[in-house]
């Protein structure tokens, strides 16, 4: 499948076999990143372990690293492409482009689906990790700082992926090494599995990473967020224990985020400069390794219409009647983080978190954590741990800065099922097209089917339970005999 628009040329990777990759890091030596003044090519694998040059020396080790954010950025404009697909598939954003209807109307097939990239680039990015993990630790050379920082985000990468493939996919393989012919018969783990992998990893993670985002050399500290440190790990680690139903964890990893007030703020950040590059609302961020064509983010180059939608990858969607409806009188997310492009008498509303669409100067970076999810983390582990009063002070710091009613002042006797409620709404607002939260939290709450049956009709289609789960790539069954497809696609 190819995706061309008038901006670039950029071209989906066919699926790679992911699961039994012959080469490791094939997304590395493609011409894409050929230019990277860091780039690092490593070694074709054997069955035990790869790559023993390469993690020789602290640079070329690093490099190996960072090598791995400069592909979650360029791969695929990953950082745009996995919002639409996700807000498509959810209630946040629509298309009339013919393209992306099988994943707007929730009709995926595993031949061809728009979505298998995920799949291939988060498996990709997984077995790089344990590349240089297994890399690091085999190592006698490496200075003793720059390889407990690299081993560190090793996992936590290696965590990040697992926890939205096992999100979007169900079961999935857990993939801990680099050792492609155990990797090529993996079968399906249990989901409770990949989950407790996940916790290993992040705590393992959150006990070695610098407390400081780390340059480049991976000691030097740093104002660049690009890189994630303790708390990075800690605030995945909150999310984790959420969606796992560990409320009481949650809410202590959240709050570890939330009391280091010096370094992150929600309440001091304005709606306009939530997603600038350093923001104190960041928590982690991902950079273009090289800016090109003066993009700073392909989630504002992207979603940002200065013309009718497009019939391309980018600039195709629009943001739904049902999202737009979602929001509050005067409230400042509505005014700022949505755009409107008119045409004729035809009003197009399209994301506008991201307010650069070109400029050559670099001012905004793509979000992954940031403060805010870690207040409505805590919100909600407080409301299941019936501490109403502590989940509502931590949701109005989130509808005090949007310039809304407070909670406290205007529903005292809120129950615990229309607080858990208002939290959804508001995780809702505030989250929206950013890294799948919607899509992944109307599954978790159980409110899918009646959310997306109520969407459906205004999508063309009907819902089906089935197609919460996203299909594994028919090549990916075909190319591993132990792996089985999800339910309703067979």
């Amino acid at each position: 499948m190819k995706y061309f628009n008038s901006k670039s040329k950029v071209k989906s990777s066919t699926t790679i076999g992911t699961i039994s990759i012959m080469l490791p890091i094939l997304l590395l030596i493609t011409p894409l990143f050929l230019r990277c003044k860091k780039f690092v090519e490593l070694d074709p694998p054997n069955t035990l372990l790869v790559t023993g040059n390469v993690f020789q020396n602290d640079a070329n080790a690093s490099a190996a690293m960072t090598g791995i954010y400069s592909q979650m950025v360029e791969q695929n404009l990953l950082p745009y492409e996995f919002p639409l697909f996700t807000g498509l598939c959810a209630d946040e954003l629509k298309t009339n482009l013919a393209l992306f209807k099988p994943v707007y109307q929730n009709g995926l097939q595993p031949v061809d689906a728009a979505t298998n990239i995920i799949w291939t680039l988060g498996y990709n990015f997984i077995y790089q990790a344990n590349v240089v993990y297994e890399g690091c630790n085999a190592s006698t050379t490496l200075s003793p700082a720059v390889k407990k920082q690299l081993m560190a985000e090793a996992l936590f990468i290696r965590a990040y992926w697992h926890f939205y493939l096992v999100n979007l996919y169900g079961d999935i393989p857990l993939i801990t090494s680099s050792i492609y012919i155990d990797n090529a018969t993996a079968s399906r783990t249990p989901k409770a599995q990949v989950y407790q992998q996940i916790i290993t990893d992040l705590k393992n993670a959150q006990g070695n990473l610098n407390e400081n985002y780390v340059a480049a050399n991976s000691i030097a500290t740093t104002t660049d967020r690009i890189r994630p440190n303790k708390y990075a790990a800690t605030a995945l680690l909150a999310r984790v224990y959420l969606y796992t139903n560990n409320y009481a964890d949650a809410e202590t990893q959240a709050t570890a985020v939330i009391n280091n007030s010096s370094v992150y703020s929600t309440s001091t950040v304005d709606v306009n400069s939530v997603f600038l590059k350093n923001s104190k609302e960041a928590i982690w961020q991902l950079a273009k390794p090289t800016p090109t064509n003066s993009i700073n983010t392909y989630e504002g180059a992207s979603f940002i219409l200065t013309a009718v939608p497009s019939l391309g990858l980018q600039k195709s969607s629009t943001i739904s009647t049902q999202l737009l409806n979602a929001f509050e009188p005067g409230d400042l997310r509505r005014n700022n983080w949505i755009g409107k492009f008119t045409s004729g008498s035809v009003d197009y509303y399209f994301p506008y978190k991201y307010k650069v669409e070109t400029s050559a100067t670099i001012t905004e970076y793509s979000m992954v954590l940031r403060v805010a999810e870690q207040y409505l983390i805590r919100a909600e582990a407080r409301a299941q741990q019936n501490n109403l009063p502590g989940a509502i002070g931590d949701i109005d710091v989130i509808r005090l800065r949007a310039g809304v009613s407070l909670i406290a002042a205007t529903n005292t006797n809120i129950s615990k099922t229309n607080l858990l409620a208002a939290i959804l709404d508001e995780r809702q607002r505030e989250l929206f097209t950013e890294g799948g939260h919607r899509w992944l939290d109307l599954k978790r709450t159980g409110t899918i089917d009646a959310v997306m049956t109520a969407v459906a009709p205004s999508k063309g289609t009907t819902w089906n339970t089935a197609k919460q789960l996203w299909p594994i790539p028919q090549k990916e069954i075909g190319n591993d005999v132990n792996l089985v497809q999800n339910p309703g696609y067979n």
